[in-house]
């Protein structure tokens, strides 16, 4: 594939080669790779002052307002032709800006009239396999997430809705991640916090995206949590399932069951070995276990600077394990009459096998709350 100049649109992808954190919206932001390393980045005049601040862009653009007199996407093609580049020997991620929050506009095709190059995988290529400073991000992540979520654990109380219970624990942490880390920021896409501490509770938790009931959490109940941190972007996953009070035989052997299919995948990740023969692996086992129908979803995806990132641990996913990757591990039983049983660890790939990166207990006698 030879390339005159490579246009970006994806947000992560346009962070992840210069550094440039934002939020996305409906207003356009491309970047422009062309020869001898130039760089030109377009924005919007609300990103202005952060753009500024990227060190290493030869030429920075910046636009009123979408959709504006002249449409953004018009200044992709001027600095395409500043670059001298063929309009049929661009590469781009995606033909054009990614729609969010109601965009709408031309694809890059329009613009210039001749078909672009998908490059998608020129730049997916290098984010799946993590530099030592983003594994140092993760991990960072990792254990912010697991001081989290051993403060709301700690909290949880029958009688108190879950709010009552995980949003001062979060909220404390996140008061020591700040003072721990001066000058930190949550930078990541979502815009929030940058620090998660939640669960949910009840037989609502056989939907694996419950929303929160507020009912109250009663004894004998099943909880199902989430905690993750943004360290300069990069997120991590730590979901353990709890039980109010002890448990019954039928958790039980749910909650087992849960635990051996996260044990055969983990047991299964290392260098060389096909994202897809994890999850087969795992549905074999839940075969055996008589739970393959109570499977709702594919055993895992990567993460960094999104919360989901391909390769997928998914038998349709062609992809190849390498050391440096970064994989959530979470398959899950769900149990219409009995609630959702999942734990969720964010794993390295390593040259011998794999690492566990969030550190916290995984037995069920570490994970039963006061009734």
């Amino acid at each position: 594939m030879r390339l005159d100049a490579l246009c970006v649109f994806h947000p992560a992808r346009v962070t992840y080669l210069t550094g440039f954190h934002h939020i996305p919206t409906e207003r356009p932001i491309a970047l422009v790779l062309g020869p001898d390393a130039y760089t030109a980045l377009i924005v919007p005049a609300v990103e202005k002052e952060h753009a500024e601040q990227v060190s290493g862009i030869d030429r920075l653009e910046v636009y009123f307002e979408y959709p504006g007199s002249q449409h953004p996407m018009e200044r992709v093609s001027v600095a395409l032709a500043e670059v001298g580049a063929q309009p049929d020997r661009v590469g781009v991620d995606h033909d054009g800006y990614v729609p969010y929050w109601g965009y709408r506009g031309p694809r890059l095709n329009d613009i210039t009239g001749k078909p672009p190059i998908d490059a998608e995988m020129l730049i997916e290529t290098l984010r799946r396999v993590k530099s030592r400073t983003e594994l140092e991000c993760i991990q960072l992540s990792c254990d912010w997430a697991v001081r989290a979520h051993r403060r709301m654990q700690d909290s949880i109380v029958t009688g108190k809705t879950e709010m009552e219970c995980y949003l001062p624990a979060a909220l404390e942490t996140l008061g020591e991640m700040a003072r721990a880390m001066p000058g930190w920021r949550p930078v990541g896409f979502a815009g929030d916090s940058g620090l998660t501490a939640t669960f949910g509770a009840g037989r609502s938790t056989a939907m694996p995206h419950a929303f929160v009931a507020g009912d109250g959490i009663k004894k004998g109940d099943v909880l199902v949590s989430f905690a993750a941190a943004d360290v300069d972007g990069y997120q991590s996953e730590l979901e353990r399932t709890m039980i109010a009070g002890e448990p019954a035989q039928a958790q039980e052997r749910a909650f087992a069951a849960m635990l051996a299919l996260q044990t055969r995948a983990i047991e299964t990740m290392a260098p060389g070995v096909p994202a897809g023969e994890v999850e087969l692996a795992v549905v074999r086992l839940a075969e055996e276990l008589g739970v393959k129908d109570a499977l709702r979803h594919h055993v895992g995806h990567a993460i960094g600077l999104e919360a989901h990132e391909a390769p997928f641990l998914d038998r349709g996913d062609e992809a190849i394990l390498e050391p440096g990757m970064v994989f959530t591990v979470e398959p899950g039983v769900y149990l219409k009459e009995l609630g959702g049983f999942r734990h969720s660890d964010t794993v390295v790939i390593t040259e011998e096998g794999c690492r566990v990166m969030t550190d916290y207990p995984r037995a069920l006698k570490d994970l039963i709350t006061p009734a």
